[in-house]
């Protein structure tokens, strides 16, 4: 057997270095030729990336069976008539500082990491560094069966969210590991388990239940919803290259890296275009992140969102804008209240009527021909992304038509709506009502 000296393989390695760095120019000329024939609007340039096979950094390999008996939550439901979806919505802010995965097909692991990264950010407001490496080390995979090694590690894997939720490494244990219990290596480790388990998922699933791209609203919608979501796109080498822009050199083939969406810009690119976290290092690209087209190479697919609970309300909840003041009307008139919050993603509305849902999910809600039996104190519960919560409560008066002498109609209406405000004013523990917003400035309430 050969046996290199150390001296000799330190040459070796800063020959293929010069080599390499020789030829960084000639492929930069060429991707900047090929991307002026096919019209890109981004550019590119070197970064650690580069400097790497794609082999290294491209880890996703799709199990053969990955779609069956995987949870899927179809986003086809419509935001509320009165909401819209936003042209730009941008969750940067609220994920970690963009991390490297080095030279180990591990992407994988931080596609499924980061997402809920990110979703601790929301809930907790709270930065945390989960570890990939127990993903990495710790998984009990066997499929695709063709990966070196058995499991899933530095040769590929895929998403991996049922270890944060219920799916158990060597020692019986689930939920995600922090990353200073379990440092990362950029190699495939043995387990050292058992570890601590700091944090769990209440539920995750795919955006969509067939092997194709979901819809851009689909996704739009999922991550209003829920917040960052893994996915998956397609590498080549104009993908590895990026420095800034709007990626469009549109490759669809099978994909073969995990990512992260965390938001859009329908602004941007020809139609629109993602925002897409990386785990290249915070060199490659815009920090770390790509704005990438709707549709281009394939991002986008097996898509999933995770559903992090929170561990406490981090006060960081919604606000509401304008609410109704106590309304008096009249027997089969019909009875109109409307609230206006402000929040973080998808707002959810839900009435309530002394304390009991009646079913209606809108900011507005509307009872044609209301009655006696309508009377009550009712409470608007808004909640956000974050899955914080903000009410605003209202009091009601239905008068039945009969107990309303028709010459004396007008003045009693006047004199009751003036007595139930003044009640339910001083029953709330209220100053002098001041108009606001076209209701009553709720602010002033003890």
């Amino acid at each position: 057997m050969i046996r290199l000296s150390a001296a000799y393989l330190a040459v070796v390695e800063v020959c293929l270095a010069l080599a390499h760095a020789q030829a960084m120019p000639e492929k930069i000329l060429e991707l900047e030729a090929q991307g002026q024939r096919e019209g890109w609007t981004f550019t590119v340039g070197e970064n650690s990336a580069t400097s790497r096979p794609l082999g290294d950094l491209c880890g996703l390999v799709k199990p053969l069976r990955w779609l069956e008996n995987a949870p899927v939550t179809a986003f086809n439901t419509p935001l509320d008539p009165k909401e819209s979806l936003p042209a730009v919505f941008d969750l940067r802010l609220y994920c970690p500082p963009v991390r490297s995965q080095g030279a180990c097909g591990s992407c994988w692991a931080f596609g499924t990491v980061g997402a809920l990264e990110c979703a601790i950010v929301l809930k907790d407001g709270e930065l945390v560094d989960l570890s990939e490496q127990w993903l990495i080390s710790c998984n009990e995979e066997t499929e695709p069966p063709h990966l070196l090694g058995g499991t899933w590690g530095c040769n590929g894997g895929w998403f991996a969210h049922d270890y944060h939720q219920w799916k158990a490494d060597g020692c019986g244990g689930f939920g995600a590991v922090l990353e200073s219990a379990c440092p990362y290596v950029a190699e495939d480790t043995p387990c050292a388990c058992p570890y601590n388990h700091a944090y769990y998922l209440d539920d995750w699933g795919y955006v969509a239940g067939e092997e194709s791209v979901p819809s851009v609203e689909a996704i739009k919608l999922a991550i209003m919803s829920y917040g960052p979501l893994s996915a998956s796109v397609f590498v080549n080498d104009a993908f590895q290259w990026y420095m800034d822009g709007v990626f469009n050199a549109s490759d669809n083939q099978e994909v073969n890296h995990a990512v992260v969406l965390v938001g859009w810009d329908d602004a941007k690119g020809a139609n629109g275009a993602w925002i897409l976290r990386n785990s290249w290092g915070a060199d490659w690209g815009i920090e770390g992140y790509m704005y990438i087209e709707y549709g281009c190479s394939n991002v986008g697919f097996a898509a999933a969102y995770v559903d992090y609970p929170g561990t406490e309300d981090s006060g960081l909840g919604p606000e509401i804008v304008a609410a109704p003041g106590p309304r008096f009307i009249v027997e089969g008139d019909t009875l109109a209240l409307d609230v206006q919050a402000a929040g973080l993603g998808a707002l959810h509305y839900e009435w309530f009527r002394d304390g009991v849902a009646i079913g209606q999910t809108s900011r507005e809600l509307i009872l044609l021909a209301a009655g006696p039996a309508d009377s009550g104190s009712y409470t608007c519960r808004v909640s956000d992304l974050r899955g914080s919560t903000v009410t605003a409560p209202v009091f009601v008066e239905v008068a039945a038509a009969a107990d309303l002498p028709l010459s004396n109609a007008a003045l009693l209406l006047g004199l009751a709506a003036a007595l139930v405000a003044a009640a339910w004013l001083v029953l709330q523990g209220c100053q002098a009502p001041a108009k606001k917003h076209g209701g009553y400035d709720l602010t002033r309430c003890a």
